[in-house]
This record gives C-alpha cells, sequence and structure tokens, in this order.
C-alpha cells in the first residue's frame, strides 16, 4: 500500500472559507505569500520582481493591495502594477483542489491513500473540518484528515476545543490532530513563560492522550518568529526540547513531526549538516518524521533531488525507516514536479534502500501510525 502521508484538498484560494470577512482572510493570504520563496512577477511584461510588493521588508506590515485574477490565477495590484506568484500550481483551476482532482492524480501516480493536512489560510477549523469530512466521506478508506484548531482558543476555552475533537473523531477517516505551536504562542504576550507544554494545558493534553489521537507537530514559526519571516532556524531546536519534553510525558502516543526537518537552514555547500541535538526527539519510539523533499528543495535542486540522499540515508539510520513517513505537499508539489516524479524518489531511486525500507517509507510507516491495517 503506498501511502502520501501529507496532502491538501484546498478550497478555492480567495474565497471567505468561514472567516468573517473575505478582507480578513485575505490578508491571511498576503501574510503567507509574502513570507513565501515562489518568486514574484510584473504580469505586463514578466519581469522579476519580490515580496517587497506584498509585505514591507522591514517592518513587516502589510501593503495596501487590491486582489485580483489574472488568466484565472492569483494577482495583486499596487501602485498601478500587477503582480503575481505561482503559489498553486498553474494547472490547478479556479484557484482549488477539490478531493476528485486529488483522488485522480492518486490513480495516476498509483497511490493508494492520501491523509489531508490543514492550514489556517486554507479555512477556519469549523470551515476546514466540515469541508474536509465531506472529502473523506466521499472518498472512504482513499483519504483521511487530520482534525483543525486554532490553538489561540486552547487559551479562552479548554474543555470547548476537546469537546469539539471529540467530535470530529467520532464522525470517522480521522487519523490525528494537527498542532502548530507557533500559533499558540502568537495568541501569548512576548513575556508569557508559557509553552505549549504548559501546566495551564494539560486538561487538554491529557484528553488527547486518552483519546489516544496521533499528533501532528508542525514546528515552524515558534515563539518569536513572524508568519511573513517563515524561518524555521529562529526556534525550532528550542521547540523541539518542548517536544522532547511532552513526548515523555505522554509515551506510547503516536507523534508525526510534518514537513520534514529545516532543511534549507542548514544547508552549507550545497550540503545538508544538522547539529547532534535535533535527533534528540527521535530517541522517542513513538516520535515519526515525515520527508518532503521536492515540495522543501524543489527551487534548488532537481528531480531526483540526488543531493538529498545523504542526509535521507543518515535519518535512516539514526530514526530508522519504518518511523519515516514520505509525503508530498500534493497538489504545491506541482510547482516542481509531477506527482509520480515525487514518489518515484524513493520508489525508484535512493538506491541504499532496501525493499523493505522502500515498503516503510512509502506507506508501511504511514498505515501503523493511521491504524490502516487493509
Amino acid at each position: 500500500m503506498i501511502i502520501d502521508g501529507h496532502s491538501y484538498c484546498l478550497p478555492q484560494m480567495d474565497s471567505k472559507v468561514g472567516y468573517p470577512t473575505l478582507e480578513h482572510k485575505m490578508k491571511l493570504l498576503q501574510s503567507e505569500l509574502g513570507g513565501h520563496i515562489q518568486p514574484v512577477w510584473n504580469v505586463a511584461d514578466r519581469k522579476k520582481a519580490d515580496n517587497s510588493t506584498l509585505i514591507d521588508q522591514h517592518t513587516g506590515d502589510l501593503r495596501d493591495v487590491e486582489w485580483t485574477r489574472v488568466n484565472g490565477g492569483l494577482a495583486w495590484k499596487i501602485d498601478g502594477q500587477t503582480y503575481t506568484k505561482q503559489y498553486v500550481p498553474p494547472m490547478l483551476h479556479n484557484l482549488e483542489c477539490p478531493p476528485e482532482v486529488l483522488i485522480r492524480e492518486m490513480d495516476y501516480a498509483e497511490v493508494d491513500v492520501g491523509l489531508l493536512h490543514t492550514y489556517p489560510m486554507i479555512g477556519t477549523p469549523k470551515f476546514l473540518n466540515d469541508y474536509l469530512n465531506k472529502a473523506v466521506q466521499k472518498f472512504p478508506k482513499r483519504l483521511y484528515r487530520l482534525i483543525s484548531i486554532r490553538e489561540g482558543d486552547l487559551i479562552r476555552d479548554v474543555d470547548k476545543v476537546i469537546e469539539m475533537i471529540d467530535e470530529q473523531r467520532r464522525l470517522g477517516g480521522v487519523a490525528g490532530l494537527q498542532f502548530i505551536p507557533g500559533f499558540y504562542y502568537q495568541t501569548l504576550d512576548d513575556s508569557s513563560p508559557d509553552t505549549w507544554d504548559s501546566a495551564s494545558l494539560r486538561p487538554f493534553w491529557d484528553a488527547i492522550y486518552k483519546m489516544n489521537l496521533p499528533v501532528y507537530f508542525t514546528l515552524i514559526g515558534g515563539r518569536g518568529s513572524k508568519i511573513y519571516e517563515r524561518s524555521w532556524m529562529d526556534s525550532y531546536l528550542a521547540e523541539q526540547k518542548v517536544l522532547l519534553g511532552w513526548l515523555n510525558r505522554y509515551p506510547g502516543l503516536n507523534v508525526v513531526v510534518t514537513h520534514g526537518l529545516p532543511w534549507t537552514g542548514y544547508l552549507e555547500n550545497g550540503q545538508i549538516n544538522f547539529p547532534e541535538e535535533i535527533w534528540d526527539i527521535f530517541k522517542s519510539p513513538n516520535c515519526h518524521l515525515q520527508i518532503l523533499i521536492p515540495i522543501q528543495m524543489g527551487a534548488r535542486w532537481e528531480y531526483p533531488w540526488k543531493e538529498s540522499e545523504p542526509i535521507i540515508k543518515k535519518a535512516i539510520e539514526r530514526i530508522g525507516a519504518n518511523r519515516i513517513i514520505w509525503g508530498t505537499d500534493m497538489p504545491m508539489v506541482a510547482r516542481f514536479c509531477t506527482y509520480k516524479q515525487a514518489l518515484d524518489q524513493f520508489r525508484v531511486h535512493c538506491d541504499f534502500l532496501s525493499d523493505a525500507e522502500r515498503k516503510d517509507i512509502i506507506g508501511g510507516t504511514a498505515a501503523r501510525v493511521m491504524g490502516i491495517t487493509n
């Protein structure tokens, strides 16, 4: 069985998706695009521009832009000019990826199961949980989903969040909870000593542990970092230390570190060199690692991303293939390659892998974490 451990169904990017106003949603999108590495160009002459057309690079303040579409793609107007960037791949019609599109891609690439991730820019928790639930109910055993929460709500009403998660879990098709520490920290005062593993959140995590619900931790944008900076370096190791303490407190609960490790942050002279402490969290036997090389390194390296093989080999040596999960970020990975190419990095290439290791990485590990038995 081949399982993509990291994929998406996307509602229209320029729609409200549960937010009070479209303007509110588009400011979130502007923050995302304004810190993203995809290139910007002027629609009129296709000359290169940059993210300063979206965000002031010194203050992080959003620029006053007018959103529009050009040839069906997302664009923005500022100072009399229209700019765009290919954030969603150009093959997506109407700036969306409904489940039918994802299933067609999966069928062609011979992917059996896709796990749908969440992100605030895609929609509010209420909207997104309903949207993804409809997707997995329409394609049972092909699509599974993670539950979306607003991390800041844990400060206001822990019991309500727990109740919502339990209701979503009982609907079926749920493989886990996605938790993004950076969005929890944004609701705190900068002087607050609290972390997402503080005593005030113990009732929440105790409930998750009792449900035996796997947690998918997205360790980007931790304390002190801004969304628009998109830096994995400022607080990544600090967040890992918090997670390590959490893992010791809740042994036996499956955990997945999404998106892989901060490859670009530790890239030196074409090689990824991690400090020793980055492997500490994997001393916990229930901590798993997603590896999504094409979406993160596709702007730097070409298929089949041979440059990534030394660090993949090291990850297998330090963690074990039985705790590594292949993922793609599909449909976003289509910026750089086809779905088949993303899969063939592990199905065909990486000659150092044994057959058993290949099977674990492209499906076996994910199946065990998700509880899929057939």
